[in-house]
Formats: C-alpha cells, structure tokens, sequence
C-alpha cells in the first residue's frame, strides 16, 4: 500500500500484489488505514484509494503528486 502511494498517490485494489483469497484481509487493513488518515476514498464505495491528510503530511509528496491525489 505505501509503495504504491509513493508511486502514484492513488490506487485500486487491483493494483496491489495480492492473492485474491487475501481480498478480504487486505480491505479490512485497507479501511483501517482509512480510519487512521493514512487513506481516503471520495466515497464509501470508491474503488480508488488515496494518500490520506497522514499520507499527504509524512510522505513528503511533490506539488505534482498532490495533484494526481486530487483529480
């Protein structure tokens, strides 16, 4: 997930090297990043996961990276 961020800011679960029977662990890790402000999605059933205010403060992201988090 942190690798990711750092590569685009922004991803789906698809994206990430898991096995599809991890799925349901990986969403559950997923949504308490969520609640602690490492990730945000535009909605509760966003696809799209995004570096969250906790992300955005401590992985010192460019101008640039900011924007693609934001589109």
């Amino acid at each position: 997930m942190l690798e990711q961020l750092v590569r685009s800011g922004k991803f789906k679960l698809a994206d990430l090297p898991f096995k599809p029977e991890e799925t349901a662990t990986v969403r559950r890790v997923l949504r308490e990043a969520e609640a602690y402000d490492w990730l945000y999605r535009t909605s509760e059933g966003s696809h799209i996961w995004r570096a969250g205010p906790k992300a955005e403060m401590l992985m010192n992201f460019s101008e640039e990276k900011l924007k693609l988090i934001h589109e």
